[in-house]
This record gives structure tokens, C-alpha cells and sequence, in this order.
């Protein structure tokens, strides 16, 4: 199974999307085993292979089972069900690697088996409910009902962060940019501009609120593409009253691309369509931001892109959208 020309098989602004269905067989007592589901969006993935030869690495992260060759890319080689903690049987044999393609990182991950594809709307997508979510500490983004199963969608920018944190937004730190200007006359500006951030990923959301609260912006946070719509949609009713303009609410908005309920291609297609947000500075900030996605993003009404994990650029843009700096 493969991903041949990386393309996203989501068209511009349709809030569909194409998920793999992978299993890790858990452990149980008296040799018995438990299938647990599991899904990964197809734009994330090159493509599904049995395990390769690997080579151990020196002083290798915890869960690094080694590296292989993928198209002539050094790739680690995680064991997904350590790191998930997930005892499943120790043998490679019958075994498959999900070799992943995104934040411009090539990363295998060590599954059971893998299912099949499916195709569906972000609408049918579901957040973790509200008694499951950890906070930054959650690993599960999403979830899938098919077929009486529930598919888990993880946050595999975290687990990569996590594995390797010499490659997480985590080590960036506004406040030593010098490429940002720090100074009281310009944080002051910031303080009187709100951007709205949306992200199903909390672990994501914090670092970009921190980063973007640091140089002085106030920040709105969003969990999804969903829930950012109706809020902006409650701040157009009380312009209305108020015979306002939305620049007194909200100056721009930062939004992932993929989300439960509404991704961030459709949020984008939907602001456009509507006047009050024709002008709204709308960058997108995603693991998954290929040229041919930056393309679309752009064609529906986007200001920008940044490809995760290039958080360095965010104060950047916003500036230059909100002041024109």
C-alpha cells in the first residue's frame, strides 16, 4: 500500500478525508489477545511495508526498536505499542511498519496489522470526549465510528516529539528570536490584536498560545474547525448588534488542517464565503503542508501556510498580516 505521489487525497474544501485502519494486538492473560483499532490519515503516510532489516542505534530514544533505509532515508523504526503501552507479542514476524511522511520527517511505526481505507467526512470525526481527554498529554485526537469499532486517531506529532524532543516545537523559544521584535512599543500593539488558534491537538494549542501569548498577542483557543465556526459565528451576531467590525474581536486566525468535525480547509472555504471575514488574516499552520496542499490552502482564500513544525515563523506572519509589518 502506498501513498505514490504524496498527494492528499482530500479535495480543496470537501471536509473529507481518507483514513488507514491499523490494529495492535493486545495481550492478554491465558495467551488470549484483544484487537484494538487505530487510524491514520492517508496524507500522512508513504507507505505500509513489512518490517524491514533495522540497525540498532547508538543511545537510541526509549521505544526505538532502530533505523532502516526508506528510499534512501535514514528512518527510525518506533514501537508504537511500547510507547502507547500496549503489550502486544515481542516477534517481528507477521508484523508491519506504517512508514509516515510529514513536519518533513520520515518515520516508520511498528504495527500488527493493517485493515483497510476509508473515506469520510472530518463531520464524522469525533473529539475525545471531555471525561477522556489528558490535556498536553493526550495521545488520541480523535475517533472513529465504523463498522461498531472504534477507530483511535493518535497525535503522532506528539509521539515523535516525545521519541525525539531535539526535533519538537517544545525547544523554540520566542523570547530568544532575535528575529522578533521584543520591544515595549511593539509588544504593547500586540496587545491590542487577538488571534484565534485552532488545533485539535492540545499538546499543538499550547505551544502555539504560549509562543503567540509571549510576543504580546491575546489568544482564542479552538479545539477544532467546528467549535472555531460557531465562535466566530456568536462574534458575528454581536457585531451586528453592535454595528461593529470583527477587527474589534478577533485579528486573524492560525488553523490545522486536519480536525474532527470540520477541517481547516473547510473553515477556510466557509470564512471566505462570508463577508464579515473576507479580510481576516487566515494563516495555516500544518504537519501535512505539502506544495500541493499550500496550493489549495492559498486557492481558498488562505494568507499563508507554515509547515509544521516551523512555529519560528508564526510571530513573523502575524505581524506582517495584523500590522502589515
Amino acid at each position: 500500500m502506498s501513498n505514490k505521489n504524496n498527494k492528499i487525497l482530500l479535495e480543496s474544501g470537501t471536509n473529507e478525508l481518507e483514513i488507514i485502519e491499523f490494529h495492535l494486538e493486545k495481550s492478554l492473560p491465558n495467551d488470549k489477545t484483544k484487537t484494538c483499532y487505530y487510524g491514520i490519515n492517508v496524507a500522512k503516510v508513504r507507505e505500509v511495508i513489512r518490517v524491514p532489516e533495522t540497525t540498532d542505534y547508538p543511545n537510541a530514544q526509549p521505544h526505538m526498536i532502530g533505523v532502516f533505509s526508506s528510499r534512501d532515508i535514514l528512518t527510525p523504526l518506533v514501537d508504537l505499542a511500547g510507547w502507547l503501552g500496549v503489550p502486544t507479542l515481542t516477534t517481528l514476524d507477521n508484523k508491519y511498519v506504517i512508514v509516515t511522511d510529514f513536519n518533513r520527517m520520515t518515520n516508520g511505526f511498528l504495527i500488527d496489522n493493517v485493515s483497510r481505507i476509508h473515506r469520510i467526512s472530518w463531520n464524522d470525526v469525533e473529539s475525545p470526549s471531555q471525561f477522556l481527554e489528558a490535556g498536553e498529554q493526550d495521545c488520541v485526537v480523535a475517533v472513529v465510528r465504523k463498522e461498531n469499532k472504534l477507530l483511535m486517531i493518535l497525535d503522532f506529532e506528539k509521539i515523535i516529539a516525545d521519541i525525539n524532543p531535539e526535533l519538537s516545537m517544545e525547544k523554540y523559544d520566542v523570547k530568544l528570536d532575535r528575529t522578533v521584535d521584543l520591544n515595549e512599543k511593539m509588544i504593547s500593539k500586540r496587545n491590542a490584536k487577538t488571534v484565534m488558534v485552532v488545533d485539535d491537538s492540545a499538546f499543538i494549542r499550547s505551544m502555539i498560545q504560549e509562543t503567540l501569548s509571549s510576543s504580546g498577542y491575546n489568544v482564542i483557543t479552538c479545539k477544532d474547525g467546528g467549535e472555531a465556526f460557531e465562535k466566530l459565528n456568536d462574534m458575528q451576531r454581536i457585531i451586528k448588534e453592535e454595528n461593529s467590525s470583527i477587527d474589534e474581536i478577533v485579528n486573524a486566525v492560525v488553523t490545522d488542517v486536519e480536525m474532527p468535525r470540520m477541517d481547516g480547509m473547510h473553515l477556510v472555504k466557509r470564512l471566505r464565503e462570508n463577508t464579515f471575514f473576507n479580510n481576516t488574516p487566515i494563516v495555516m499552520f500544518s504537519s501535512i503542508m505539502s506544495e500541493d496542499n499550500r496550493e489549495k490552502a492559498l486557492e481558498l482564500g488562505a494568507n499563508d501556510t507554515i509547515t509544521k513544525p516551523e512555529i519560528g515563523k508564526m510571530v513573523g506572519l502575524m505581524d506582517q498580516y495584523i500590522f502589515g509589518s
